[in-house]
């Protein structure tokens, strides 16, 4: 008689193949969720402003769990450099960087950026700030650059960097970088740049305000001010007690508005 075949027997062990298979891609499904979700609590922490919890608690309980993450590390770097503690961010953002794999992030060159402006190397911290904007053209990147380079009294660079945030997604829809702009230009006395870039901060946040029963932008209502300085160097005071009130009836506790137009009163009487 043919021998018989224990059909069950023959197919148990690719069976059993298939239930390893799909239980450890469960398994590393699992911890992949698992890892985003604490990677998202942090960073959310971290935008709401909680940073002192982020540093104390979330940052180091994430490292411990993911030793081997280097974005684990950049957060807690992050949340450290918010709290003021600029070596130990320092020495995370260093560790996050010997664990990437391939080319360093833009996030990661950006904190480096913010800690060597903390440490008071202003220009090499604009130079990392305007690669991390290279390397990723977000808002914020652009705006540190441009602050970084304003508060190191690079003009130019300044100028590029409001210019660059303007253009992304983010700052198209916001009236800062061209306020930022005119600060500039007033400071440098380009009388008639600063107020078209103040013009068009109003035109922007116009543009897209919701029309909510609100107090406006604080860039809207400083915009409106800004121009009467502008006016006012110019010796045009009725332009500029047009844009004083303007400012005022956005905000009418806006002390420098209300202080402008007490004095351009004096001047006018």
């Amino acid at each position: 008689m043919p021998e018989r075949v224990d059909c069950g027997m023959k197919r148990r062990g690719p069976l059993r193949g298939l239930v390893l298979l799909v239980a450890t891609t469960l398994l590393v499904t699992s911890v992949g969720l698992a890892r985003d979700d604490a990677m998202a609590q942090m960073r959310d922490l971290l935008a709401r402003g909680y940073y002192n919890s982020a540093a104390q608690l979330n940052g180091p309980l994430l490292i411990e769990r993911f030793p081997d993450d280097p974005e684990a590390y950049l957060l807690y770097a992050r949340a450290l450099y918010y709290v003021g503690d600029l070596a130990g961010a320092q020495s995370r953002l260093e560790r996050a960087t010997e664990l990437t794999r391939g080319s360093v992030p833009a996030a990661q060159v950006h904190l480096g950026g913010l800690l060597r402006a903390a440490q008071g190397d202003a220009a090499g911290a604009v130079r990392q700030l305007h690669n991390a904007f290279l390397r990723e053209p977000t808002y914020g990147h652009a705006m540190d650059w441009a602050r970084v380079a304003w508060q190191a009294g690079l003009h130019d660079e300044a100028l590029q960097g409001f210019a660059a945030a303007a253009t992304t997604p983010m700052g198209q829809r916001e009236p800062w970088p061209h306020v930022g702009r005119g600060r500039i230009l007033l400071a440098l006395e380009r009388i008639e740049d600063a107020i078209a870039a103040f013009e068009t901060a109003i035109e922007v946040f116009e543009a897209f305000d919701t029309g909510e029963a609100r107090l406006p932008s604080p860039a809207y209502v400083e915009a409106w001010y800004r121009l009467g300085q502008a006016y006012e160097s110019l010796g045009q005071l009725a332009e500029a007690e047009v844009s004083y009130k303007a400012a005022r009836s956005a905000d009418p506790n806006y002390g420098p508005a209300v202080q402008a137009l007490d004095r351009l009163t004096r001047r006018l009487d």
